[in-house]
């Protein structure tokens, strides 16, 4: 376990030295990658060719991904739009309905605050990657009930979108005159209220993930032990329960063992990223009460896991210093004062003791003190020669 958490350590003190480069990046590979798809819906009119054609998809698709990490999320939703509509503009009747709908969700929810916003475009994805499981545990762990909103409206948005494509199918009359366009509009919109009105299907998913969304809101609230870890293990449960019931009691298309096997790896992935968040140690959790001239305060405090660490000391130590500090260990109990003689130009005299702060001779500061240690334990010797010293120390 101690393994683990240095592991999540150090890759959580990676993320935050670089972070606004890797949200950087991460936001503009998201950009690339939903305006490549977006790039390849094919509708769009042939005056537009240039800029939608396959050759300058690429090359448009990095330059939305720029200004997607560059400009606000807000205006990122108004490029997207801005593009779903030029790939359908090879139908007017058809770009004027995707327009009006998503004109009306920018309007109405994307110019709202806060980070629930990214919500509808985290559930459009979760649906392309057939993870959608996902998004309402990480909406009830880290964004509220307000993040329903988003959720419902994305629900919405990907069961339609096939409803697009079909409209550029079905045979109707065209607008070639301005006499026709009221014609041409009608027969459009009586297609796609007949498609919402006959499709209860998105009703039903869309509560389902509501659900999920507030059961782990209000369960990680809870006063126990592991409170978020159970939040989402109860998501986990209420959404594999509800579209199996889904599936028996109004026949949703749905395969209940790939949305069984889908959600219990969801909710595994949402504990991980629930450990990279935070690690408590629920067997340190106690309880702190005080108050104040007019409150009471019952607080539960529960600690962080934390790795134990050595503390170290540093300490600068010149050349100078060094050499003092080795001989003071050395000698600290012998007289030195002969033996200074050697390793000072003004050697004390025997009466007075060693001064340490004396500039030692130039020519010591180049030797090893290992050799200096030697040195000294010859001239205790009672048979030390004075012609052994090396001419260096004279």
């Amino acid at each position: 376990m101690e393994q683990i958490l240095i592991a999540r350590d150090v890759a959580v003190k990676f993320y935050k030295r670089f972070e606004i480069y890797i949200l950087s990046v991460l936001r503009f590979i998201l950009g690339f990658y939903v305006f490549t798809l977006i790039g390849t819906i094919g509708h769009s009119m042939d005056a537009l060719e240039l800029i939608t054609g396959s050759a300058m998809r690429m090359p448009y698709a990095m330059l939305m991904g720029l200004l997607f990490t560059i400009l606000p999320i807000s205006m990122g939703y108004f490029l997207m739009a801005f593009n779903i509509i030029i790939q359908f503009s090879a139908s007017m009747e058809v770009a004027a309905m995707v327009a009006a709908a998503l004109l009306l969700v920018l309007f109405f929810y994307g110019r709202l605050g806060g980070r629930e916003r990214w919500m509808l475009l985290f559930m459009l994805l979760g649906f392309y990657f057939r993870i959608p499981y996902i998004v309402p545990l990480i909406a009830g762990l880290y964004f509220g009930i307000q993040s329903v909103f988003p959720i419902i409206i994305a629900v919405f948005l990907w069961e339609f979108y096939p409803l697009a494509f079909n409209l550029m199918q079905v045979e109707r009359p065209r607008a070639d005159t301005i006499i026709d366009i009221p014609d041409s509009f009608g027969q459009t919109l009586a297609y796609v209220m007949d498609a919402v009105s006959n499709n209860d299907r998105w009703i039903a998913i869309a509560f389902v993930f509501a659900l999920v969304t507030v059961v782990v809101y209000v369960a990680k609230k809870m006063d126990v032990d592991f409170s978020k870890e159970i939040a989402i293990a109860m998501g986990v449960v209420i959404n594999i329960v509800s579209f199996i019931f889904l599936r028996l009691a109004i026949g949703i298309d749905i395969h209940i063992f790939q949305m069984i096997i889908l959600s219990i790896l969801c909710g595994a992935a949402a504990i991980i990223i629930k450990f990279f968040d935070v690690v408590l140690n629920y067997q340190r959790a106690e309880r702190v009460e005080f108050e104040d001239d007019e409150n009471y305060y019952l607080v539960r405090v529960i600690p962080k896991m934390a790795i134990a660490r050595k503390e170290r000391t540093v300490r600068k130590v010149s050349e100078t210093q060094q050499l003092h500090e080795v001989r003071r260990q050395l000698h600290k109990e012998a007289p030195v004062d002969d033996f200074d003689e050697y390793l000072y130009d003004d050697a004390p005299s025997e009466t007075k003791k060693r001064s340490l702060r004396r500039e030692p001779n130039p020519k010591v500061y180049e030797e090893d003190l290992s050799e200096l240690y030697e040195l000294y334990e010859d001239f205790e010797d009672e048979d030390f020669e004075e012609d052994k010293i090396p001419d260096k120390y004279d």
